[in-house]
């Protein structure tokens, strides 16, 4: 038996299979260059969630600490395949009045461990097994941080872009009053509502600019960009728009069963619990039980015999270690069969956010925007034909503005939620709720005259 073949590999595969990016074990400086050159490249156009993702598994550092500690479970998996060496002794006793010397030769094997080498191989096997499974885990865990960061900013720069506008709109309106008022042809009252109207958006402009800051380290941290990099990142403007189609996904839950890492890292930990157990009843009994073979030579004559070496279970019976053993199994077969009902409540739980998600997302793009443009519109003409004040118009404004903001937050949660979902259904599961728009939307960013 001998460990897998490029379980590395492996996992990587089942990886790109997943999110549509294959991660790589950089093991020596041409592969290391290979990854910066890809790197570069893919940063040569605007990132895009996919190309995110990508970047982040060819630059994060964190991905190849992964994959090393594969490297370790692989080498202790390597050592649990082998029995252990053999015991060599060889003495030689003068005697204190003179005399021949008395050569003796000894060599122990630990029988114990012969006997009880399926197991331990059983045992190392599964722990190999939940290594591949958190690597896989790590893995995805990198790249849907860079694919979450990349929605946030390119919201955060559409929300940072939609406030200037409306920013620069307002301070022109507020210039035309002041001229406005300044000839006489409008009251003092109206010039300061529309100064007000500008100072207020212009707040709103300063914390969307702010907001970009943060927004952005956190891409270049997910990115794990160094400087140079950091200086060439350009993204894509906009989030594209949901799908108008109601999701779909065939065998849901069972998808999500058969590619969660934590129920393989759980299965994985329970196969070695049973093996365990079944060597600690083993060795319970007949504690450091070992083979001895000696030879001695006295006085030119050689001696030859075979033993056996071992504790006797007189004292302590071994109970305490089976009874460890067997609540460890114990332990685990309740975590695997409780971690299963959980996956499936929440593949239900991430499916039914990704989709009110898309639903919300989609009223805003095709009911909500249309209809603040086209209120705002009527609005605007009732102003100018002097059926409405100068308060009810601003209102219209702050109302389409506030339309817009909703519009790209909608969307930005979509994504998100279906990020998360898609990476249920890679393996990864996720300890906080999936990000969606179903929190009561706020109030109007500004209110004219409040």
């Amino acid at each position: 038996m001998t460990a897998p073949v490029g379980p590395a590999s492996e996992v990587s595969a089942r990886v790109a299979a997943s999110i549509g990016a294959e991660p790589e074990w950089q093991r020596s400086d041409a592969a290391a260059a290979s990854a910066d050159e890809r790197v570069s490249k893919l940063l040569g156009e605007p990132v895009t969630p996919e190309t995110a993702v990508q970047i982040a598994l060819a630059n994060n550092a964190r991905v190849q600490a992964a994959y090393e500690r594969l490297g370790i479970a692989k080498a202790d998996f390597s050592t649990a395949l082998l029995p252990s060496n053999p015991v060599a002794r060889i003495f030689s006793l003068s005697p204190d009045g003179g005399g021949a010397d008395t050569l003796t030769a000894g060599l122990g094997f630990d029988f114990l461990g012969l006997l009880t080498l399926p197991a331990s191989r059983t045992a190392g096997q599964a722990g190999f097994d939940a290594a591949k499974a958190e690597l896989a885990a790590s893995l995805l865990i990198v790249g849907g941080d860079a694919r979450a960061a990349l929605i946030d900013y390119v919201a955060a720069q559409q929300e940072a872009d939609l406030v200037s506008q409306a920013a620069e709109t307002a301070e022109a309106s507020a210039f035309a009053a002041d001229r406005l008022y300044e000839a006489g042809n409008i009251a003092k009252v109206e010039r300061d509502q529309e100064a007000l109207f500008a100072a207020r958006i212009g707040i709103l402009r300063a914390e969307a600019s702010a907001a970009l800051v943060p927004a952005r380290e956190r891409l270049i941290a997910a990115l794990a960009l160094n400087s140079q990099q950091a200086g060439r990142l350009q993204t894509i403007r906009r989030l594209p728009a949901p799908p108008k189609e109601t999701l779909e996904i065939d065998g849901l839950e069972d998808k999500v069963i058969s590619s969660s890492s934590d129920l393989a890292i759980a299965s994985g930990a329970l196969r070695a619990a049973e093996a365990r157990r079944a060597i600690s009843w083993l060795t319970s009994l007949l504690p450091g039980l070992s083979v001895e073979a000696e030879r001695e030579r006295e006085d030119e004559n050689w001696s030859t015999g075979f033993g056996l070496e071992g504790g006797l279970p007189v004292a302590d019976l071994g109970g305490a270690g089976r009874l460890r053993d067997t609540s460890e199994q114990r332990q685990r077969a309740a975590i695997a069969e409780a971690l299963d009902l959980e996956l499936r409540a929440e593949a239900r739980s991430r499916f039914a956010a990704a989709e009110a998600a898309r639903q919300i997302a989609e009223i805003h793009r095709t009911s909500i925007l249309p209809l603040s443009a086209d209120v705002f519109e009527g609005m605007q003409l009732d102003f100018n034909a002097m059926q409405i004040g100068i308060l009810d118009l601003l209102k219209a404004r702050s109302d389409r503005l506030d339309a817009g903001l909703q519009s790209i937050r909608a969307t930005a949660g979509y994504w998100r939620a279906q990020s998360d979902l898609d990476l249920l259904l890679a393996g990864l599961r996720s300890a906080a709720p999936a990000a969606n728009s179903l929190l009561p939307l706020t109030a109007s960013p500004v209110v004219a005259g409040h």
